[in-house]
């Protein structure tokens, strides 16, 4: 089953943890359990946005970018290579 797979992953810095998103299905999960947010235009956009993108209806790298977008709303910080996680 496709998921929205992106060809490059997102990894982001939360509480104690980095999380590791490679897809929307990943996205639309760590938004709705983990986001330090309740709500906020971005994420609810984004979490909207990879359920499309599971469903077919919209490209991977939409949802990537909206979730990128609601990463910029919520303040976290992004890792860009997988090395930097030390």
């Amino acid at each position: 089953m496709e998921h929205g797979n992106w060809s490059n992953p997102v990894i982001v810095v939360l509480a104690g943890h980095y999380a590791i998103i490679t897809n929307a299905l990943d996205a639309a999960n760590c938004m709705s359990e983990e986001w330090p947010m309740d709500s906020g235009p971005a994420v609810d956009d984004a979490v909207l946005v990879c359920l499309d993108a599971i469903l077919g209806k919209v490209s991977a790298e939409e949802a990537r970018e909206a979730f990128l977008e609601a990463v910029r709303e919520a303040g976290l910080s992004v890792k860009t290579e997988p090395n930097s996680l030390h």
